[in-house]
Formats: C-alpha cells, structure tokens, sequence
C-alpha cells in the first residue's frame, strides 16, 4: 500500500514540474488534467491492490485444497492399511469358534423341533395352482414349494430333468391318516414302534384301512376311511451342481411308492467299493456308507393298471456316484446328528397335509 502511494506522489510532482512551463491561460486546464490524471492513478492502484488480495486468496484457497488433497490421501492410505491388518487377523485363524463349540450348547433347544421337508410330486389331482405353476410330474421340496427336477414331458417349463441325492440317514415310521373328505389334521396317529397298533395296522392289507365310525349304513361314495400307512424316509441332502446343493430333504416311499422304495434300499445296500486287503493283497468288496453315496433321481410315470396312475421316482447311480474325500467328515456328521435326533424321538417329517400319501391318485392294492 505505502509503495503504491509513494509511486503515485513521485508522479504527480513531476506532473506539476512541467505544468509550470506552460503558459496562464492553460494552467486550469493542466490542474483538470492533473486531477483527472491523480485520479485515474488512484483507481489503478486499488485495482492492483483488489487483484494481490484476490491473488493471495487463491492461493489460500490452493493451499487449504492441497492440504485436504494430502489428509485424503493419508486417510486412505491408512484404511488400506487398517484393512489389510484386519483381513490377515481374521483370516490367521479362520478357527477361532473351536475353542467354544465343543461346550457350546445355543442350539440344543432348536433340535426339539426338527422338522424335516419332503419331497413332493405333483399329481394330476394335485390343486391347480401347484400344477400350473411347476406342471404335473414335477419334483418340489414341501414346504417352500421350490422346484427341484420337471418331468422330462414338460417341455415347456425351464427346469432340471434330474438331480442327484445322497442319502443320510433311514428309518421307518407308521401314521394314521384321515379321509380326504374329513376335516381336521391330516395325520392322527404316528409311532416309530414297529410294534405299535398302527405299525400293526399298516403292515397288514385287511386292517391298513378302517371306516368311520357310524358310516356303516352311507352310501359308497360319502363313506369316509381312515388309513395307516408305512412310510420308508431316506432323509438326505440335494448334491452336486444343482441350485438348492445341501438342502436337508426326506424322500419317503408309501403306498403306490412302497414299492420303488424297497427297490432303493436293496441299490442302497448293494453298493460296493473294491479294497486291496493290507495282510493278504487280495481285492476285497466292502459296502459303501448309507452317506457317502450319490444317487440321481428323476420323475416317472407310473401306470400298472386302469385304477392306478400316478408319477413318482426313478433312481439310478449318479455319474460319480460317491462323495468327494474331502465332504466325508461333514456328511459323517449330519448322519450322526440325524441318527441321535431319531433315537431321542426329536425328528420328525414335514407331511403334506392338503393330501394323504397318493391317495388322490393311486388305488390302494395287496402289495400296499
């Protein structure tokens, strides 16, 4: 500021040095001129000093942004390094809940109320919402109504055509069903006793059925029926490749199904691996665990006679039909889990209670 003003002095003195030089008359004129001159001399300055000050706020301003520049650029620098740090902690020890699961008991309490889901085939009596959404022949897991596998003659659903199945863990059970026509809960009755009355009732074809009571003198078509029914459960998990992989499922076999269901436990147990004996080197043929083997299943139509017709399972050896060694531990264990829950009476499986066991479409015969 002082050396803008003195500039501005030293001028206008020289200014009036010569302005003396000229004659009266025009010396009014010289002091406008001056004064006009002073003027412009002092706009001039404080424009230059409006630029300096608006130069040195700039560069503030550049200042503050590079320091903001530089504390970002730390601050990421050192999230980068805090989350580098935090994923070698976590993954140094993926282990780390080994130390609390051996006396951990937070899931004690759900394993009273395992419920297991099934498999489900569609029927052609099966209700209309269910077959146009999946198509008749088609496998889904009940509850949920998810697909599993379409029989081969939809061809207009997108869906797989198979899937592949490792089985867990076998048991039998027997249950009291009511009349279609009834009301109430579907299932009235069950025990895992083969000794018990329904298991009694179920294994024989003269008592597997038993009327109402006071439908003695009802005609044919209004009278109601209780049936027991024998269920062989293969609960297992979905394998391989296919979108619902590791889902505990049971696959149960009753009435017009009893049959393929013995079938599958004569393949099951069947099984073989070929073994080089240690103390003789001879080859040796030992069975295959329940759990390790990979079975791959698919709908089919069924149809022995004019009164029976229903869809229900085929089954045949996956193409790799044993789990991999590295998945031996984990089904080991979901085979062990389900054999204890079975034995305390804490396992029991999702029926479908909109229908009894293919009642809507298979004739009960002798052989079931």
């Amino acid at each position: 500021m002082g050396t803008a003003r003195y500039f501005i002095t030293t001028m206008n003195c020289k200014r009036e040095v010569r302005m003396h030089k000229f004659s009266t008359h025009n010396y009014e004129l010289e002091n406008k001129m001056a004064d006009e001159q002073k003027q412009d001399g002092l706009v001039s300055a404080d424009e230059q000093k409006s630029e300096q000050g608006d130069e040195k706020v700039v560069d503030v301003q550049a200042t503050a942004e590079t320091r903001v520049d530089a504390r970002v650029d730390a601050d990421q620098t050192s999230r980068a390094k805090r989350t580098d740090t935090d994923i070698e902690k976590v993954n140094a020890n993926p282990n780390f809940l080994d130390q609390y699961t051996e006396e951990d008991t937070s899931l004690d309490a759900l394993k009273e109320h395992r419920t297991v889901p099934r498999f489900k085939v569609i029927q052609p009596t099966t209700e209309e919402e269910l077959k146009n959404k999946f198509g008749t022949g088609s496998a889904i897991v009940r509850p949920g109504d998810t697909m599993v596998c379409k029989h081969s003659g939809n061809q207009n659903i997108e869906a797989l055509e198979s899937f592949d199945f490792v089985p867990l863990f076998f048991f039998v059970d027997w249950a009291k069903w009511r009349d279609l026509k009834g009301t109430g809960d579907m299932v009235l009755d069950r025990s895992f006793d083969p000794a018990s009355d329904v298991a009694t009732r179920s294994k024989n074809k003269d008592t597997r059925k038993e009327l109402y009571s006071g439908h003695e003198a009802l005609d044919d078509k209004e009278k109601c029926y209780f049936q027991y029914v024998e269920h062989l459960r293969f609960l297992g998990v979905i394998y391989g490749e296919h979108p619902l992989a590791g889902t505990p499922v049971t696959l149960s076999f009753e009435r017009g199904e009893w049959g393929q269901g013995k079938n599958f436990i004569s393949a099951v147990s069947l099984r073989r691996r070929q073994t080089v004996d240690e103390e003789t080197g001879a080859k040796v043929a030992k069975p295959i665990p329940l759990w390790s083997q990979v079975w791959r299943m698919k709908t089919v139509y069924h149809n022995p006679d004019a009164l029976r017709k229903w869809y229900g399972f085929a089954f045949e050896a996956a193409p790799e039909s044993i789990i991999k060694p590295q998945e031996a531990a984990a089904m080991f264990g979901l085979h062990k889990e389900f054999k204890e829950l079975f034995e305390a009476s804490r396992l029991s499986v999702q029926d479908d209670q909109q229908e009894s066991p293919d009642e809507s479409s298979v004739k009960g015969c002798d052989q079931f």
